[in-house]
């Protein structure tokens, strides 16, 4: 799909006119409207610059038909300009990076070819979404730190650095390649107009342990640095739940292993303040039980999301990986991977959504 915009064409799929946002103070501001002529400027030499490098052809793996949400689409060429604060050769430089290491693990086939069942047991090892949204219409993704320890974290270890880097690109890729383009259809938020761009995450440190800290710097280091290089922007707040009296001293061990642009965006929150904490940003029925909500998601689980059947024509999500499609003007989505090594790909429903959301 072909996006015409002052900046010209660009085969984007999520976004809206460049007039639909504003970029300030370095951070994607999706509340108000305008870019100023100097950021226009540069973002028109920013996509020139990729385009002319060859950063913006198809990646190997990406079928015709398969939407560039979250690849080389206009918001997450933004998104990388802004992480820079409109520094085209920093966001260039930043976005060469990604490229490379999206390209070195063959990211999109890896997406499309996954084992279904190995899919979901990364919903407990990486943040996933719960099926809910912010007052915002953020999606909310949640992480229980429980997992990462004993028999169901032992299978990290067992993967070279590039498996672990693929396994962790797919499981983020849900997020930036299938849910932030539905949440974008969602019309029940502020802003309606306006594509949703990033995410809250809740993560639960209720049993983390010094111990526990120390076993995983490393994923820690990865994971922190994989959102700040490949998906930057796409964390707009990271609260750690439920911090035991301990955790200063643990936070100021782990601290140093996370990337200092994520832990910029952290809150900790003491297991009495939660729900407050929670509710300036969510509403009761979207906070987990845990904290003092009314949510009853599971962490790890397929989400569930209320009047999926309005977007997609099916009551719930499928297992496993899912992204967007473009043909004839409209964009559906379809559940990929493989299972007993048999590829899947399986369109949800006969809901068809116009493709310049």
């Amino acid at each position: 799909m072909e996006i015409e915009t002052d900046i010209g064409q660009f085969d984007g799929s999520t976004t809206e006119k460049l007039g639909m946002i504003e970029i300030e103070n370095g951070a994607l501001d999706v509340s108000t409207t305008g870019l100023t002529a100097h950021e226009k400027q540069c973002f028109r030499s920013f996509v020139e610059q990729c385009r002319d490098q060859g950063l913006l052809e198809r990646p190997d793996g990406l079928l015709a038909e398969d939407a560039l949400d979250g690849l080389t689409d206009e918001i997450t060429l933004l998104r990388f300009l802004c992480a820079r604060s409109f520094d085209v050769s920093g966001a260039l430089q930043q976005f060469k990076e990604a490229h490379s290491i999206r390209k070195s693990v063959n990211a999109a086939e890896v997406y499309n070819s996954i084992d279904i069942a190995d899919f979901e047991h990364l919903r407990t090892m990486y943040p996933h979404w719960s099926g809910h949204r912010t007052k915002h219409g953020l999606p909310i993704c949640t992480l229980d730190t429980v997992y990462l320890e004993g028999p169901n974290f032992a299978s990290y270890h067992k993967y070279t650095p590039s498996q672990t880097t693929s396994r962790a690109i797919t499981t983020l890729d849900y997020l930036t390649r299938f849910v932030l383009p539905l949440c974008s259809t969602m019309t029940d938020r502020p802003n309606p107009e306006t594509p949703v761009s990033n995410a809250v995450y809740l993560v639960d440190i209720t049993h983390v342990s010094l111990r526990q800290a120390w076993n995983i710097r490393g994923y820690a280091h990865s994971i922190t640095g994989l959102l700040a290089t490949c998906y930057p922007e796409v964390v707009s707040k990271i609260y750690l739940l439920n911090a035991p009296p301990s955790f200063s001293r643990i936070w100021a061990f782990i601290k140093p292993w996370i990337d200092p642009k994520t832990a910029s965006k952290v809150d900790v929150v003491q297991s009495a303040d939660a729900l407050t904490t929670l509710l300036e940003t969510i509403d009761i029925e979207c906070i987990p039980e845990r904290y003092g909500g009314k949510s009853t998601a599971e962490n790890g689980k397929i989400p569930p999301v209320d009047g999926l059947k309005g977007f997609l024509g099916v009551d719930e999500l499928p297992d496993g990986p899912i992204k967007w499609t473009i043909h004839q003007g409209n964009r559906a989505a379809v559940a990929v991977g493989a299972r007993g090594g048999e590829a899947r790909k399986e369109l949800l429903g006969p809901v068809a959504i116009k493709a310049a959301l």
